[in-house]
């Protein structure tokens, strides 16, 4: 399931899209909870982690409206360890012949959504009046 970076962070609450996990049938952000707990691990760190593989790198836009100091060096920190990253794990790069609900509109949509720019990022009411659900 999608929840924004500045959800995680608990810094700067906006808007919301959580349909990621319905559209694709891929769990790729939700982490092994209990486990992390063991160990320790807070899972908001993992779960921004995989959210800036998968949809980053951070904008500096999201920094500024999170104004925090701590979750801005943590982002900054988890943008340049993701930089380095294979950029295939990227869901722009995913393709419909590997996940068959992912055609190029829908695509489109989700990264509407999940836009790491919070200003960029499309409010419901834009979700509910795309073309897509025609």
């Amino acid at each position: 399931m999608w929840r924004s970076p500045e959800g995680q962070t608990g810094k700067g609450v906006g808007k919301s899209s959580e349909c990621l996990y319905t559209i694709t049938g891929v769990e790729t952000l939700h982490p092994e909870f209990e486990r992390l707990k063991d160990e320790g691990i807070k899972p908001e760190q993992v779960i921004l982690y995989r959210l800036l593989s998968m949809f980053g790198p951070v904008p500096f836009e999201l920094i500024a409206h999170i104004n925090d100091e701590y979750w801005g060096e943590f982002l900054t920190a988890l943008s340049e360890a993701v930089a380095e990253e294979d950029p295939s794990v990227r869901f722009a790069q995913w393709e419909e012949k590997d996940f068959p609900n992912l055609n190029l509109e829908t695509k489109r949509m989700i990264l509407r959504m999940t836009n790491l720019d919070p200003k960029k990022r499309a409010t419901i009411e834009q979700i509910m009046e795309d073309h897509w659900w025609k």
